[in-house]
């Protein structure tokens, strides 16, 4: 291990050259030295030297005051310090006496090796190190006992102040690491406590969320113990949004502008940040960190894409967008009817009924996540999400036929591009006679490999040899 702090050595020999040579030893290898030739001198070095003395090496034979009796002395002022005695072979019973008084670490027959002495020195300040740290350590946490303890108790005064429900959420996270294994899921449902105390809506919208995610995950057929990680992910996934403006929690990311967009695409890095140092919340973390990816790889913060995507947050993507639509978009009917423009084509806009109560928000929120599936979300997914809202929603509305099974009438739910990328026809597009036309030539030609992302009119029957 290499050394990472600056030492002070004081080196004590009746002897100047020595002294002298000690200090070249030492200076190559980049200690600050102090010396002194009798231990009455060293002692007084001690007490005016500012910075700590990492190690004391004194010479045993010195006139007026002995090494053992110096370095016992030395033990007041300079505590912390490691003593090593250098000493002859005759002077045994000094060394004993310098064991049982002194304290020393090691003692060191003359004449010495010089890489052996490089080699003890060096050993002995790595523990000077390693006990400072502890200190640093122990100090540290003792510290953040006493901040958290304050916080506690003064938490009934502070907690609508949503400043402090910031800090407080981290310092509830860090302490998590004390007894993670019997506390962290209680932690997890305290933290939502405190998002609802600072924000009702976006509480109430990541408990509904939790709820349906956990339902989708059991319809996938998920374990009881991903089920549990699935729904903590969900009560806690836009932990990352405290602190921002009400009006951009409210607003559609489609209608942000850039700086507004670039402030909200941190809060699900921010949120998995926030749950890293917790051991048994890393995986949620990785889920909320996930959750504004989307399946075509064109999401954030990463560009996952397709099975690259963790599946807890393919989950939690379309429990939260669905949650987020029905409770924290605008209740203004004009707002709400633009933000559903953003995603739904026209056809759809024109056949839903505006009214301002929760069946007009399920409406658009449904439509809005079965449009972008197999885009956005994943398709299987949506299909367990929809069973789970008791959607009468035609899941065959959304298909992926083969070329020759394309009919007039029908819309693309993606762009149609040739094998080689070019594109033919773009998103929402209605396919009339005349590209259906051309559509099987390119087709039959070789050029149209993929299967083609269509939605079928309302009620028409799937053609045979389609897949949904």
């Amino acid at each position: 291990m290499e050394l990472k702090q600056t030492h002070t050595l004081l080196l004590v020999d009746d002897e100047a050259s020595i002294l002298s040579a000690l200090q070249r030893l030492f200076r190559r290898k980049g200690y600050k030295t102090l010396t002194a030739q009798s231990g009455s001198d060293a002692l007084a070095v001690i007490k005016q030297k500012a910075a700590p003395i990492s190690l004391i090496i004194s010479d045993q034979r010195m006139p007026g005051m002995n090494g053992a009796s110096f370095l016992e002395q030395s033990i007041a002022l300079s505590p912390d310090s490691i003593r090593f005695l250098l000493t002859g072979y005759s002077d045994m019973d000094a060394v004993v006496d310098a064991i049982n008084k002194g304290k020393i670490h090691r003692y060191i027959t003359k004449p010495w090796n010089d890489a052996d002495i490089l080699v003890l020195v060096r050993d002995a300040l790595l523990q000077v190190e390693l006990r400072r740290e502890n200190i640093r350590l122990t100090e540290l946490t003792q510290r953040q006992n006493a901040e958290l303890a304050e916080l506690n108790h003064n938490l009934e005064a502070k907690v609508n102040e949503r400043t402090w429900a910031l800090k407080y959420q981290n310092k509830m996270l860090q302490s998590l690491n004390v007894n993670l294994e019997k506390s962290f899921k209680q932690t997890v449902r305290l933290l939502i406590s405190l998002v609802e105390s600072s924000n009702p809506a976006l509480g109430h919208t990541m408990r509904e969320a939790s709820q349906l995610a956990r339902a989708i995950a059991a319809a996938a057929g998920l374990d009881e113990a991903e089920q549990d990680r699935v729904e903590m992910a969900g009560l806690v996934h836009d932990i990352g949004l405290l602190g921002m403006a009400e009006s951009l929690l409210r607003k559609d990311e489609r209608a942000m502008n850039k700086a507004e967009f670039d402030a909200y695409r941190q809060h699900p890095a921010i949120a998995a940040l926030s749950l890293s140092s917790v051991e048994g919340l890393k995986e949620v973390g990785e889920f909320i960190r996930s959750h504004h990816e989307n399946i075509d790889g064109s999401g954030f913060p990463e560009g996952l894409k397709g099975d690259a995507i963790p599946l807890g947050a393919r989950i939690l993507a379309i429990a939260a967008d669905y949650c987020t639509i029905r409770h924290l978009w605008p209740d203004e009917i004009n707002a709400l009817i633009s933000s559903a423009r953003r995603y739904l084509p026209k056809a759809v806009i024109d056949d839903l009924e505006f009214r301002m109560d929760d069946s007009l928000r399920q409406t658009i929120a449904e439509k809005i996540i079965l449009q972008d599936s197999d885009i956005r979300y994943d398709g299987a997914m949506v299909r367990h999400f929809l069973d789970c809202i008791g959607s009468q929603a035609a899941l065959s509305l959304i298909k992926h036929l083969d070329y020759r099974f394309l009919k007039a009438g029908m819309t693309l739910n993606q762009d149609l591009r040739l094998n080689d990328g070019r594109l033919l026809l773009t998103r929402d597009t209605v396919i009339s006679d005349n590209s259906l036309s051309s559509i099987l030539t390119f087709g039959d030609q070789g050029l149209i490999a993929d299967a083609v992302v269509v939605t079928l009119e309302g009620g028409e029957d799937t053609p045979q040899g389609g897949r949904p």
